[in-house]
């Protein structure tokens, strides 16, 4: 199985979510699966800092060499979205746990889109692509070669909600509303979207302890990995002390790309609210058949997780990411 994993990589940057990189080494250690590359985008933070978080990770895990791709530096419309611009000016000024391992000249700009429509291109149905940030570059390469949506073995998305509140506003989940109109592109593009919402991922669970267990054979990458977790458990205990464990959102995302039975979907509608309203980044979902072609004539865009084995998923993790730190 092939595999692009397109992330906002925020491990080892102080007080930010460091899920991504659990995500990349489920898939960089699960036996028959072949990461041709990462690609970066704006998110959890700006891409001056996923960069090295990239680089540095890769490298403890042994894999210095995977082919890494910067995108998109800032939101779609970055003139519209000043609260998301917000965000990425206060993340570029967190500090670092890692040093910054920049590449010759830096991260170069651009790149992602285009090797994203060529390695999908080169194989079409061969290809999944795992989307475990904002969908910028996913849309900028949909924009550039229309046909690599349809091109795609899969599209899986982390990101959007059904039945549960957002989790940046009542109504939207982070990586959809930091970039709505991405989002509308991509679930407009006739791609093979499978969408891993909030609904299941918050039946996943990583708390202190197993952080605190992570750090076992003592390697550089364990320590990096713990550290990590570690320090976004405490943001966690401030912001959500009735949950301050972390929920493995991007993680459940490639599970899911990698053994689809994890996941039970339901073949959906989902439209993104891109205003400037309260409803801004919203996941519109309609699941019942009748109300969505009277209210929409529209046919279902993507198959949404509407539930998750939970014990199988966390046994696989804990062979795939703990197991092999």
């Amino acid at each position: 199985m092939r595999l692009i994993i397109d992330t906002d990589l925020a491990m080892g940057t102080v007080g930010s979510d460091p899920e991504d990189g659990m995500a990349i080494l489920y898939a960089l250690n699960t036996p028959g699966v072949q990461v041709d590359g990462l690609t970066l985008v704006q998110g959890n933070v700006p891409i001056a800092q996923s960069w090295p978080n990239a680089h540095h990770l890769l490298a403890l895990a042994g894999r210095p060499n995977l082919p890494l791709h910067a995108g998109a530096a800032e939101p779609r419309n970055p003139d519209r979205r000043r609260l998301q611009s917000a965000w990425l000016d206060q993340q570029a000024t967190t500090p670092r746990t890692v040093p910054p391992i920049d590449g010759p000249g830096g991260p170069p700009g651009g790149t992602a889109a285009e090797f994203l429509c060529r390695t999908v291109l080169e194989a079409p149905g061969q290809v999944t692509v795992v989307a475990i940030g904002p969908l910028t570059n996913i849309a900028a390469a949909i924009e550039s070669a229309p046909e690599v949506a349809a091109a795609m073995a899969s599209l899986v998305i982390m990101g959007g909600t059904v039945a549960v509140p957002g989790n940046v506003t009542p109504a939207a989940e982070f990586n959809i509303w930091m970039d709505p109109e991405a989002a509308d592109i991509v679930f407009r593009s006739g791609a093979p979207i499978t969408m891993v919402g909030l609904d299941v991922c918050h039946q996943t669970s990583f708390d202190r302890d197993r952080a605190a267990g992570l750090r076992r054979n003592g390697s550089p990458l364990a320590g990096f990995v713990a550290d990590a977790a570690q320090s976004w458990i405490t943001v966690r205990e401030q912001l959500f002390p009735e949950h301050p464990a972390l929920h493995l959102y991007d993680t459940l995302a490639v599970a899911a790309a990698i053994e689809p039975e994890l996941l039970t979907t339901q073949s959906a509608l989902v439209e993104i609210e891109t205003s400037e309203g309260p409803a801004q980044g919203m996941t519109v979902t309609y699941l019942n058949d009748i109300l969505r072609q009277f209210l929409t004539g529209r046919d279902p865009n993507a198959a949404v997780a509407v539930g998750v084995d939970s014990e199988r998923f966390a046994q696989y993790f804990d062979a795939r990411v703990a197991g092999c730190l």
